[in-house]
C-alpha cells in the first residue's frame, strides 16, 4: 500500500509540473486579467510569469511589474507602459509599434528582433539590453539610458537620440540613417561606444563629441566612409 501511495504521490507531482510547464489559452487569459487588475503577473518558483505571444494590444500597464517575464511575440501595439517594470523581461520579436515606455525599466531585457517602431521611449532605462537586430525607426529615445546596451544591426532609421546615454553601448553594422543625434553625449575618454560599420548618412550629428567613439568602416553623415 505505501508503494502505491507513494506512486500516486508521484503522479500527482509529475502532472502539476506538467501543468505549469504548458501554457494554455485559459490560463493565458487568468493571467492577463490578473494582470490588469493587480498590476503584477503571478509567477511560481522557478516559473516566470508567461505571456507569450499574448495579445496585449492596446492595454495600460502603466507602472505594472514584469520583470522577468515571458513576453515573447506578444502584442503590445499602442499599449501603454509608462513607468513599467520590464528588467530582465524576454521580449524577442515582440511587436511594440507606437507603445508608449515612458520611464520604464528595461534592464537587462532582451528584445533581439522586437519590433519597436515609432514608439516612445523617452527617458528609458536600457541598460545592457539586447536590441540586436531590433527594429527602432522614427522611435523616441530623448534621454534615455543605453549604457552598454547591445543594438547591432538595428534599424535606427530617422530615429531621434537627442541627450542618449550610449557609454559603452554597441552599435557595428547598426543603421542611423537620418537619426537625430544632437547633442550626444558620448562621456568619459575611456568608454568607448562602438559604431564601426554603422550607417550615419544624412544623420544629425551636430555638437556630439566623437573622440571616444569607433568609427571605423562607418558611412558618415555626408556619404563619406570612416577609416
Amino acid at each position: 500500500m505505501k508503494v502505491i501511495a507513494f506512486v500516486i504521490k508521484i503522479g500527482l507531482i509529475l502532472s502539476l509540473m506538467l501543468g505549469w510547464a504548458v501554457s494554455s489559452p485559459a490560463a493565458n487569459l487568468k493571467t492577463i486579467e490578473q494582470l490588469t487588475e493587480h498590476k503584477i503577473c503571478p509567477s511560481f518558483l522557478w516559473k516566470p510569469c508567461n505571456l507569450e505571444g499574448a495579445n496585449l494590444q492596446e492595454f495600460d500597464l502603466s507602472k505594472v511589474n514584469l520583470s522577468g517575464a515571458n513576453l515573447r511575440q506578444a502584442n503590445l501595439k499602442n499599449a501603454t507602459l509608462k513607468y513599467a517594470n520590464l528588467s530582465r523581461a524576454d521580449l524577442r520579436e515582440a511587436h511594440l509599434e507606437n507603445t508608449n515606455l515612458l520611464g520604464a525599466n528595461l534592464s537587462h531585457a532582451q528584445l533581439s528582433d522586437a519590433n519597436l517602431t515609432q514608439s516612445s521611449l523617452l527617458e528609458v532605462n536600457l541598460t545592457l539590453a539586447n536590441l540586436s537586430h531590433a527594429n527602432l525607426e522614427k522611435a523616441k529615445l530623448l534621454g534615455s539610458r543605453l549604457w552598454g546596451t547591445n543594438l547591432t544591426q538595428a534599424n535606427l532609421t530617422s530615429t531621434s537620440l537627442r541627450g542618449t546615454n550610449l557609454q559603452y553601448a554597441n552599435l557595428e553594422n547598426s543603421n542611423l540613417s537620418f537619426a537625430d543625434l544632437d547633442s550626444l553625449l558620448f562621456r568619459d575618454a575611456t568608454q568607448f561606444t562602438n559604431l564601426s560599420n554603422a550607417n550615419l548618412e544624412g544623420a544629425n550629428l551636430e555638437g556630439v563629441n566623437l573622440e571616444t567613439v569607433i568609427l571605423q568602416g562607418a558611412v558618415m553623415p555626408d556619404g563619406s566612409i570612416h577609416e
